[in-house]
């Protein structure tokens, strides 16, 4: 079947458009990240990570009302809310040391850990007692407290894991540790130009290789042209940021190997992340979670990839620390 060829150009027209407007936002972001560089200090990269985890709660309490979907919207974001600001404080609070194990003390558990374990284990507790007044309604009360606990997860306690990490490059008397810092911006730059890279393949190369779509029951504009392209183009962009982010001059081909692995570890989990965004999206019936980014959406689809790779930073940062 033949389309029109003002459709065409009116399609074309409309992923420029997007295309223009995510630069756009991209640009914004990354002044947003420059600036927190700049300050160079916890509160300026404590407040950002609170800032973009608060919005992306207020997104999912608006999603869950509009779609009336069996929830505690209120309880989620307050907990969405608080969390990520407490956890900062508790950083702030108590520097990371490496402390020996002792007779009295033989698991040491750092408290901004303890807090991160407990806070999605008390609003369990919290959503069960609050769903108990309600009368039972088939499987309502189950969908309610799990639903509200995803709501708290994904993706906010999971980006608030970059906070963790961050508290990692404060060692001893809190002196910053840049590398560390570098670390967690770096990968949340490439799980970020994982989104974007897939983006541009897609829209230049869609559906001229392949004929079928990677998740369309998911996501039906990403594709496997869109999937592979950003594969390559995010591997060559990341090894190229080591250079300056890092001050290495040269990269051993043993090293860039080990790079490639670790980007394609990084690359698999922001697909995987961002298409666990549009599930939940596609779930409550809602395009977007928000309007604040043009072209991106809301902070929930900016932060819903990241949210799959920095937990995995914190864990290696702390393995190897």
């Amino acid at each position: 079947m033949m389309r029109a060829p003002n459709q065409d150009r009116n399609s074309s027209g409309s992923k420029v458009g997007i295309l223009l407007q995510r630069s756009f936002s991209t640009v914004v972001l990354l002044g947003l990240l420059a600036a927190a560089l700049w300050w160079n200090s916890e509160a300026g990269y404590y407040g950002l990570v609170c800032v973009f985890c608060i919005l992306s709660a207020w997104e999912w309490r608006h999603m869950l009302r509009r779609s009336r979907k069996a929830s505690q919207p209120n309880l989620s974001f307050l907990f969405g809310a608080a969390y990520p600001v407490v956890l900062s404080l508790a950083c702030c609070m108590t520097k990371f040391r490496e402390t020996a194990p002792t007779q009295e003390t033989p698991f040491l558990i750092p408290f901004p850990l303890l807090l991160a374990l407990a806070a999605p284990v008390l609003l369990v507790i919290v959503s069960f007692i609050r769903e108990m007044k309600n009368p039972v309604v088939g499987s309502r009360a189950l969908r309610s407290v799990g639903t509200t606990l995803l709501s708290f997860i994904y993706p906010g306690w999971l980006f608030a894991f970059s906070i963790l990490a961050l508290h990692l490059a404060y060692m001893k008397e809190g002196s910053v540790h840049p590398a560390v810092v570098m670390c967690v911006l770096w990968v949340i730059l490439v799980t970020k130009m994982a989104d974007i890279f897939a983006y541009v393949s897609g829209f230049l190369l869609g559906g001229r290789l392949f004929s079928r779509k990677l998740i369309p029951h998911i996501s039906p504009k990403k594709t496997w042209e869109g999937i592979l392209g950003s594969w390559v183009l995010t591997n060559a962009a990341a090894i190229g940021l080591i250079f300056p982010m890092f001050g290495v001059s040269v990269l051993s081909m043993p090293q860039i190997l080990v790079l490639v692995g670790c980007i394609s570890f990084i690359f698999l989990l922001s697909v995987y992340g961002d298409l666990a965004g549009s599930l939940v999206k596609r779930s409550l019936d809602v395009k977007d979670s928000g309007a604040l980014l043009p072209g991106i959406g809301g902070i929930f689809d900016l932060i819903d990839s990241p949210s799959f790779t920095v937990p995995f930073l914190w864990f290696l940062l702390a393995f190897i620390g």
